[in-house]
C-alpha cells in the first residue's frame, strides 16, 4: 500500500467509525492517531481533554486535546488536533503550526501561571488537569514527580507544506552499507522553542505521512544520532572506542567504547525515553524516578571523577554505526536507531543533573559503553523469534541490573508468550459466534497476526480470517490488562496503564511459568479467554450504548468519559463481591462464549454505580485517582453491593474448579513428559553418546547412567510405560539427571 492509498484508507475507516459509533470524525481522527502513539511507544497513556476554543486573559485562544506524562524523562506532553475531513485536505503550513502553537502554550500558561477558574465551571475537569500540570511543572526539584521537559504534539491529517520542508525540520537520508543500499528514511525534527518556566520547549509534529511510514515499517522511527552535528556545542567528534573481535558470521559487531557524561546526557535531553529500548523504557516508566539510584545522583554531583570507576556503564544496541580515525583513535562518530538496553538509570541521572542544574557541564564524567551492532532486525527462528528480540533480551537478561525485575520480563519472546501464542493457534472456540470453530489469535508482537497473512496468497487468506477473526485478537499487553483486572481484581493497576499492568502480570507469570509449567494448559487458556470476554463486553456495552451529539441516546455514558477505569473497576467490583467458596462457571463461559444474561444485568448495575464513584474524585483529576490503591480499596469495601440472585445461582463451588485445575494439570503433566522424552530422542543416540564422552571426567555415576538410559531407549524407539500409560518415575528422574548433564556440559563451555 502507498501513501496515497494509506491516506484514503485512512480518512474512509474514520468516516465509517464515526458513522457507527456516531461520534465526530476529528474525534475518531485524535483516538486513532493517539492509538498508534501508544502502540509504537511514542506516548503512554495519553488522556483527553475535551474543551475545544476556548478565550483567556486578554482574549488569548487557548486549547488543549489532551495530555500525557513519560516518566521516564520527566516530560509534560501537550497534544492538540489540525484535522481537515477531506481526501484532500490542505497543506500544514509554518503559519498554521504557529496558531497551534500559541494555543497550547496560552493552555499551559494560563494553567501555570494565571487562572484557568475564570474561564471555566468550577465541575469541569480542565481545572483539575490544570492544577496537575501546575503542581508537577512547579514544583521542587527534589520531587519525583516534577517536570524537567515540555513537548507539544501536533496531530494532522495534512502533508506538511514547503515552508516546513526545509532541512531544520525534515531530512531525507540515504544510507548504504555492505554494498546495498538502505531504505530512504524521512527524520521529522522538532522545532525548538523558548523554554516555558525554565523548562525546554519543542514541538512534534505527527503528520499523516509520519504514521504511514511508522505503520508501514512497523517500527519506530529510528534515531539517527550525527554527534559532530547534532551536538556542535560540545565540540565532540566522535566517541572513542575500540572494536571487538568478536568473530565473523555472527550477525552482529561489538565496540567498546567511553562516552562523555556530557554526550550522554545530552543525547537523552534532546532525544528523551526514545533512546531507552521499548521493553526497557515500559519497565522504568512503571517505577519513575524512585527506582533511580541515589548513589549515582551523589557521585555526580560530589565525586565526579570517581564516576568512570563505580558505575557499571551502559549497554546499548544499533542498527548502524559509523567509524572513522580521527589523530590516530579511533572514534564513533554517527549511530543509528540507538537504544540503551542496560544503564537507563545511569543516563537519567545524567541528564537531571544538567536540567535541575546541579551539575551543568558533567566535567570529568565518563561512562563506559558497550555497543553490539544489530543490523538484521527481520531474521526469525523457527519459533517465529527475531535474531535481534533474542539478542537485546539477552543483553538485557544478563547484564548487571540494579533492578529486582529486569526488563527481559517483558519481552514477546519469553516461553510463556511462546506459549500462548501456540495454544491460541491450536486450542479453538466453540462455533457459537461464529459458524466454524474459531481462534482467539494471541499476537505476542506488534502486527504479527498481519504478517502471517502476507505468506498467504487467495483463499487461503480468507480461511486464515476466518479461522481467526479480527475481534478475536488479542496482544499480550491486553492480556496483562484482563488478567490483573480479573484474576488479581487490581483495577488501581489497569487504570496506570498497560506498562504497569504488564509488570504486576509479566514478572509473576514467566516465574510461574518456568516453576510449574503444568499449569499452563487448555483450562489456564481458556480463563484467560474469558477474561477477555468479561473486560470486551463491558467496554461494548459502554461504547455500543454512548451518548454523543451526533448520536444522543439518553444514557448515562458520555461520549469522552471515563471508560478504561470504569471498566476495570466493574469487573473487581463484581467478582470481589461473589461470596467466600464459589466462583464464576469459567467453562459455561468459554463454551458459550459470551456472558449470560444475568451477569450482563450486573454489569448494566455496576458500570453506572462505578463511574459516579469515580467522578466523586474529591477536586483529583478522575484518571488519576483511579490509580490510587486507597481508591480501589474504599470502592470495594464501603460502597454496598449485592450481587442478584439470578447471578449468584449460575456460580460453581470453589471446589470445581480446583478439582478442574488439578485434572488439567495432571494431564498437562503427562503431555509434558512426553514431549520432554521425544525431543530427546529426536537429538539421536549419537548426540547423548557424545554428551557422555565429553562428560566422561565432569559427570556423576547417576548422572551417566541417566544419559546411558536415554542412550539406549534412543536407540531401540522403546519408550517404557506403566500400566496406566504413563511415563514411569524412574524413567523421568533419567530424563532430569540426562538434561542436567547436557546442561553441566553447556555452562563449562564444552560443545555436545
Amino acid at each position: 500500500m502507498n501513501y496515497q492509498e494509506y491516506k484514503k484508507e485512512f480518512l474512509t475507516e474514520l468516516r465509517n467509525e464515526s458513522a457507527i459509533s456516531g461520534s465526530d470524525t476529528e474525534d475518531e481522527f485524535v483516538s486513532r492517531t493517539l492509538d498508534i502513539l501508544s502502540e509504537f511507544d511514542e506516548i503512554e497513556e495519553p488522556v483527553r481533554i475535551g474543551m475545544g476554543d476556548k478565550k483567556g486573559r486578554g482574549g488569548r485562544l487557548m486549547r488543549a486535546d489532551g495530555y500525557a506524562f513519560d516518566e521516564t524523562d520527566h516530560s509534560l506532553i501537550l497534544l492538540i488536533s489540525d484535522f481537515q475531513d477531506s481526501y484532500s485536505p490542505e497543506n500544514l503550513n509554518m503559519s498554521r503550526v504557529d496558531e497551534l502553537y500559541w494555543r497550547l502554550y496560552y493552555f499551559l500558561d494560563e494553567s501555570c501561571n494565571g487562572s484557568l477558574n475564570d474561564y471555566f465551571d468550577d465541575s469541569d475537569d480542565v481545572l483539575k488537569i490544570g492544577r496537575l500540570i501546575k503542581k508537577r511543572i512547579n514544583t521542587a526539584d527534589d520531587d519525583e514527580e516534577r517536570i524537567l521537559k515540555v513537548k507539544f504534539f501536533i496531530l494532522t491529517n495534512k502533508d506538511l507544506g514547503t515552508n516546513l520542508l526545509e532541512a531544520n525540520l525534515l531530512e531525507t537520508n540515504v544510507r548504504k552499507s555492505k554494498g546495498r543500499t538502505k531504505k530512504t528514511t524521512k527524520t521529522t525534527k522538532k522545532i525548538k522553542k523558548q523554554d516555558f518556566n525554565g523548562k525546554p520547549l519543542e514541538i512534534n509534529l505527527w503528520h499523516l505521512e509520519r504514521f504511514y511510514e511508522m505503520e508501514s515499517s512497523n517500527s519506530s522511527e529510528p534515531i539517527v544520532i550525527d554527534i559532530a552535528h547534532d551536538f556542535p556545542d560540545l565540540n565532540y567528534t566522535g566517541i572513542p572506542c575500540i572494536k571487538g573481535n568478536v568473530g565473523e558470521g555472527l550477525g552482529y559487531d561489538a565496540y567498546i567504547a567511553i562516552i562523555p557524561g556530557k554526550l550522554l546526557a545530552s543525547i537523552y535531553i534532546e532525544h528523551g525515553s526514545k533512546v531507552l529500548e521499548g521493553n526497557v523504557r515500559a519497565f522504568l516508566g512503571t517505577g519513575g524516578s524512585k527506582s533511580v539510584n541515589s548513589g549515582i545522583r551523589k557521585t555526580i554531583n560530589t565525586d565526579p571523577t570517581k564516576f568512570f570507576t563505580y558505575n557499571n556503564g551502559i549497554a546499548v544496541t544499533a542498527a548502524d554505526v559509523d567509524v572513522a580515525s580521527v589523530d590516530g583513535e579511533l572514534m564513533i562518530t554517527r549511530i543509528v536507531d540507538m537504544q540503551i538496553i542496560n544503564g537507563g538509570q545511569t543516563t537519567a541521572a545524567l541528564a537531571e543533573a544538567v536540567l535541575k542544574k546541579t551539575n551543568v557541564e558533567l566535567n570529568g564524567i565518563y561512562v563506559p559503553m558497550k555497543l553490539t551492532v544489530i543490523e538484521d532486525r527481520e531474521t526469525e527462528n523457527e519459533e517465529g523469534v527475531r535474531f535481534y528480540d533474542e539478542m537485546v533480551q539477552a543483553i538485557a537478561k544478563y547484564a548487571n541490573s540494579q533492578n529486582k525485575v529486569t526488563a527481559a520480563d517483558l519481552f514477546s519472546n519469553e516461553p510463556f508468550h511462546i506459549w500462548m501464542e501456540r495454544m491460541s493457534k491450536k486450542h479453538l472456540a466453540p462455533p457459537r459466534l461464529f459458524t466454524i470453530p474459531t481462534g482467539w489469535y494471541y499476537e505476542r508482537s506488534r502486527k504479527r497476526y498481519q504478517q502471517e497473512q502476507l505468506k498467504l496468497r487467495g483463499d487461503d487468506v480468507k480461511r486464515f480470517q476466518a479461522k481467526f477473526p479480527k475481534k478475536q485478537i488479542i496482544n499480550k499487553e491486553q492480556l496483562a490488562m484482563y488478567y490483573t483486572a480479573v484474576f488479581y481484581c487490581k483495577p488501581h493497576i489497569v487504570s496506570k496503564g498497560k506498562n504497569w499492568a504488564m509488570k504486576e502480570f509479566g514478572a509473576a507469570i514467566s516465574e510461574e511459568f518456568k516453576a510449574h509449567n503444568e499449569s499452563f494448559n487448555e483450562f489456564y487458556f481458556e480463563r484467560c479467554i474469558c477474561a477477555a470476554i468479561i473486560f470486551r463486553t463491558i467496554d461494548d456495552y459502554l461504547e455500543r450504548n454512548k451518548d454523543s451529539a451526533k448520536k444522543p441516546t439518553g444514557f448515562w455514558y458520555k461520549t469522552g468519559g471515563y471508560k478504561l477505569n470504569i471498566v476495570p473497576y466493574t469487573i473487581a467490583k463484581i467478582l470481589s463481591s461473589i461470596p467466600n467458596g464459589y466462583t464464576l462457571n469459567w467453562k459455561d463461559i468459554w463454551d458459550k462464549q459470551r456472558l449470560s444474561p444475568a451477569f450482563i444485568r450486573e454489569i448494566e448495575i455496576v458500570t453506572r454505580m462505578t463511574n459516579d464513584f469515580i467522578c466523586d474524585s474529591h477536586g483529583v483529576i478522575v484518571t488519576e485517582y483511579c490509580k490510587r490503591q486507597s481508591t480501589w480499596e474504599e470502592y470495594r469495601d464501603k460502597v454496598k453491593y449485592e450481587l442478584s440472585g439470578d447471578f449468584l445461582a449460575e456460580l460453581i463451588p470453589e471446589s470445581m474448579l480446583k478439582e478442574a485445575e488439578k485434572d488439567a494439570k495432571r494431564d498437562q503433566k503427562e503431555t509434558n513428559d512426553l514431549q520432554t522424552i521425544m525431543d530427546m530422542i529426536a537429538k539421536g543416540a549419537g548426540y547423548w553418546n557424545s554428551v557422555l564422552t565429553k562428560g566422561s571426567s565432569s559427570l556423576s555415576y547417576q548422572e551417566k547412567n541417566a544419559v546411558m538410559q536415554i542412550i539406549n531407549i534412543a536407540t531401540t524407539g522403546n519408550i517404557p510405560s506403566s500400566k496406566s500409560g504413563k511415563l514411569p518415575i524412574r524413567i523421568m528422574t533419567a530424563v532430569k539427571l540426562a538434561l542436567a548433564a547436557e546442561e553441566k556440559l553447556i555452562s563449562e563451555g564444552i560443545s555436545v
